[in-house]
């Protein structure tokens, strides 16, 4: 049985409290941390406990000098996505929040690939399309927000370089963004995200040899289809994507005590990142 840790939350936004929030029902005790107090003292704990490890859910603009001052003490480290603004490496990162590996299409879609039934992966599609309601100042754009899809493909097609983008600046901000990428293996994936569709669209086309994949991440169903057009095999879930986030907050705490787990790594995380990067280099940002 896993032992009750004391976590301190670094940021109190939506998803700051959604992770301090898990991880109490899920029996820890919890920190929190945030320049708005009635935020922090939701969260103030048992201030004369030294913290176990910390979440990191701070505004990206943030995680880099976050990083910098909590590596140094040497405890656990699960950071939001997309990781920084700039490359940085740290051995106390334990974790990254790019979680829909945790989402159960997701989950019985790398099942059937890595159980060969889609044969040799040719080509594939990856879309999040989603009109997004925050005032600018609150939102990254849409490469580094939305990368969410980028981490997807790595995780369900293995490592790749990105080709070549296109992007769509609105005031200063990218909200169309479209990406190509070569994975090792050959696969050619194109992942397209913007902040502009009503309504939202999250959907995964992947097609190898063998059969097809179409993965829909809003209604929370995974297909298998032959070249007939006949159905293999298909799945659908319980929409409940807060479930998700309970299992990447177990998955973390797992990690903790040196467990190996689902969840996305450091490295991967770093990969995704430099994808994101060049995007919004060839973008003029």
């Amino acid at each position: 049985m896993t032992k009750k840790l004391t976590i301190g939350v670094i940021g109190l936004g939506s998803i700051g409290i959604r992770h301090a929030r898990n991880l109490e029902k899920l029996g820890h005790r919890v920190i929190g941390y945030d320049p708005i107090k009635e935020l922090q003292n939701q969260f103030n704990g048992d201030s004369t406990l030294s913290e176990d490890a910390y979440v990191i859910a701070s505004p990206t603009p943030c995680h880099y000098d976050d990083i910098l001052n909590f590596s140094p003490l040497n405890k656990p480290i699960f950071i939001e996505k997309p990781i920084a603004h700039r490359m940085i490496i740290s051995d106390s990162i334990t974790m990254v929040g790019y979680n829909l590996c945790f989402h159960g299409a997701v989950k019985k879609a790398k099942e059937w690939i890595d159980q060969g039934k889609l044969g040799t992966p040719l080509w594939a599609n990856f879309t999040l399309a989603q009109h997004s309601i925050k005032e600018p100042y609150l939102r990254d754009g849409v490469i580094l927000n939305w990368s969410h899809e980028i981490y997807l493909a790595l995780y369900l097609l293995g490592p790749a370089k990105m080709k070549g983008s296109s992007t769509r600046l609105t005031d200063g901000k990218d909200d169309i963004c479209d990406i190509l990428l070569i994975h090792d293996n050959g696969c050619h994936s194109t992942v397209h995200l913007d902040y502009v569709a009503i309504p939202e669209l999250r959907r995964t086309i992947i097609v190898g040899t063998r059969n097809a994949i179409t993965i829909d991440l809003v209604e929370h169903y995974a297909v298998l289809v032959s070249p007939g057009k006949k159905i293999v095999d298909q799945v659908r879930f319980s929409g409940d994507w807060n479930q998700d986030y309970i299992d990447e907050m177990k998955a973390f705490i797992e990690r903790c005590d040196n467990k190996r787990t689902l969840g996305c790594t450091p490295s991967m995380a770093l990969d995704v990142l430099t994808i994101c990067l060049q995007a919004r280099k060839e973008a003029g940002l």
